[in-house]
């Protein structure tokens, strides 16, 4: 990232000052008008890409963080190596003799438009759509909790009028008791939903950073960032299947068991009753586009280049020159053959 982008890079080298206008991120420099047009011209930069200098100070900082060149040999970065989702000089290849390297250009190229970056897209909004889903029925168990409380509630009141003052420290007791449950039912909801809301504020962000990256960031840059987010969202991804897993979106319920001797005989019981938080099967399905790798790579379309021929038979014959050939119904192989065609 450069140290300026008040002041036209270019220009400042000549000692002029020109404010700036656009920045290059190929060249990590900011340019004035002037100086744009001769970049659009000369042969080394006319492909880069310009941005306004206004889109590329609102880019967080890290897309505008990321290096252009080797920090280890200070050359730029041309080719990549696939197995670290990592962009390596010339110089570093030496290091890497084992790993798989590819030219940086078949990663970047159309990154924007790849299905990778489609599927990142897609990622995200699974995610929310999987929090929106749990926020709902972790809402809705609060409301049924309350609903089940004052049912409970209104049958402790019913059946405590109907008996004498002597229940009164025993009623206090089962109240308080009922309470405490619920709080507790509560808190463990409670904590579930400030944890997927902590999870979709983070998740809004990335998805956010990837639309700031798709529109201004480099195919360079914006291979790093799906790199990046890739990962958060497979972490966030993998807590939220956690959650599922050890049952944490399972609903809970008051259930209030009254003790059968307070209908009958008032001074045969020890307590009023009992309070307990019963647990259900949780009937949430999270959204899943497909069953995502612990970390996905992008890798080059293979081409016919690639492609290695495997010698299967060989056929001896009297031709001299054979230009073509073909199988017949009876699997009878037919040649033609030019030099005998030419001395005819």
């Amino acid at each position: 990232m450069a140290t300026c982008t008040t002041l036209c890079g270019p220009c400042s080298v000549r000692y002029l000052t020109k404010p700036s206008t656009h920045w290059c991120s190929e060249c990590e420099v900011a340019i004035c008008d002037d100086c744009k047009e001769h970049h659009k011209v000369l042969k080394a930069t006319r492909s880069h890409e310009l941005i306004p200098i206004a889109k590329y100070r609102s880019l967080p900082s890290f897309i505008t963080d990321i290096q252009q060149s080797c920090i280890y040999h200070n050359e730029k970065y041309q080719q990549y190596r696939v197995a670290h989702a990592l962009p390596i000089c010339f110089k570093c290849i030496k290091e890497h003799q084992k790993c798989n390297v590819i030219p940086l250009d078949e990663v970047t190229n159309n990154a924007k438009t790849s299905g990778h970056f489609q599927d990142l897209e897609t990622g995200l909004m699974d995610l929310l759509q999987n929090i929106d889903i749990i926020k709902k029925d972790r809402k809705a168990n609060l409301v049924s909790v309350e609903e089940r409380k004052d049912i409970h509630l209104a049958e402790i009141k019913l059946i405590r009028n109907q008996i004498n003052k002597h229940l009164d420290k025993l009623e206090k007791d089962i109240i308080q008791d009922i309470e405490k449950k619920e709080r507790q039912c509560k808190e463990n909801i409670q904590k579930i939903l400030s944890s997927v809301e902590e999870k979709e504020n983070l998740i809004t962000e990335y998805q956010t950073n990837l639309q700031s990256t798709k529109q201004h960031a480099s195919d360079f840059q914006t291979v790093l960032v799906m790199h990046d987010i890739e990962m958060k969202v497979f972490e966030n991804e993998k807590y939220l299947l956690s959650l599922t897993e050890t049952n944490k979106f399972n609903p809970v319920d008051l259930i209030c068991k009254v003790d059968p001797g307070v209908l009958s005989i008032v001074n045969s019981f020890k307590i009023f009753g009992s309070i307990e938080i019963k647990t259900k099967l949780s009937n949430i399905c999270l959204i899943r586009a497909k069953d995502k790798q612990a970390q996905l790579q992008v890798t080059p379309t293979k081409t016919i280049k690639d492609l290695k021929l495997i010698l299967q038979k060989k056929i001896t014959t009297t031709c001299e020159k054979v230009r073509g050939c073909c199988v017949s119904f009876n699997d009878d192989f037919i040649f033609t053959d030019y030099l005998y065609i030419y001395k005819r």
